[in-house]
């Protein structure tokens, strides 16, 4: 079964004139990487934030977002910090002063400095938190539900690949029989009209044990069924329950190997055009396995 690195989790929950909604955003990574932004009031449930992620998610790059909305109804209690104001508008002064600039320093300025504020919003947010931690949880389901979504059309792309690879090597193989045949056809008449212009006796032994080499360095029949025994162990492991990603990189490198070799041995116009083919959806395989937890 395969689960998509990519994906989007949504839940949101009403409590006391204010909604509190959870984003979370997933990206393709190496491994799992999560990051928060949300109020300071739930800044040290960050920890406990990532580890609910990682007991549903193993890979990906993670952007978790906490947003609090209050009703018209709702009340804050906002103050300014004067000594705080005072400390930027030095600071602001400071800098002026450095770099030269003439421009004058306005209450604009100043009001981009959240720290000049308090309230007593972290108290009354952090009793909120069993509930917004199933509100956590509840976007991660989601974010979860759509990964397998993602993850089933990956899968369907990527099986229908893996037959066009099967259909493409069946050709190939009796294009190989075919091409065997002439080869042998056009390397004996060579030879016995180069033995009659010189006048030379054939040694039908020899030479039959030549054509016989020419036929072997030809033929691509283990090549074949290698990469046919590879295509169905990386289809088998695409449906198990456990999938391993990196198991699936393995395969599809081992039947570039077959597919190369195949191309090594083939001097069949139809047979190379076959190969480019195969080593196009391989590399189109390769990519999605990239989207892949």
């Amino acid at each position: 079964m395969i689960i998509s690195m990519t994906g989007f989790g949504k839940a949101s929950r009403n409590l006391k004139k204010m909604k509190f909604s959870v984003e979370l955003r997933s990206v393709n990574s190496k491994f799992l990487e999560v990051s928060c932004r949300m109020p300071m009031a739930f800044s040290d449930k960050e920890s406990e934030i990532k580890e609910l992620i990682a007991q549903k998610v193993s890979r990906g790059k993670i952007s978790a977002q906490l947003i609090i909305e209050r009703s018209s109804e709702s009340e804050v209690s906002l103050q300014v910090k004067p000594e705080a104001v005072k400390d930027y508008y030095k600071l602001l002064t400071g800098i002026k002063k450095t770099t030269g600039i003439k421009e004058e320093i306005g209450l604009d300025h100043i009001l981009k400095f959240s720290e000049i504020f308090k309230g007593d919003t972290s108290e009354e947010l952090s009793e909120f938190w069993p509930e917004v931690k199933k509100t956590f949880i509840t976007a991660v389901a989601d974010l979860v539900v759509m990964k397998a979504k993602e993850g089933k059309t990956l899968e369907k792309d990527i099986l229908a690949r893996l037959t066009s690879i099967e259909k493409k090597l069946s050709a190939v193989e009796k294009f190989s029989a075919k091409n065997v045949g002439e080869t042998k056809s056009r390397m004996l008449e060579k030879v016995n009209n180069l033995l009659k212009d010189a006048n030379i006796q054939a040694d039908n032994n020899r030479l039959e044990y030549e054509l016989i080499m020419i036929s072997d360095r030809l033929d691509i029949t283990e090549e074949i069924t290698r990469a046919n025994s590879h295509l169905d162990y990386f289809r088998n492991n695409v449906k198990q329950k456990e999938l391993s990603g990196r198991r699936l990189n393995f395969l599809v490198q081992e039947i570039n190997r077959e597919i190369n070799t195949i191309a090594s041995k083939s001097n069949s116009s139809n047979i190379s055009q076959h190969v480019v083919e195969m080593k196009e959806e391989l590399e189109k395989i390769k990519e999605q396995l990239q989207n892949i937890e």
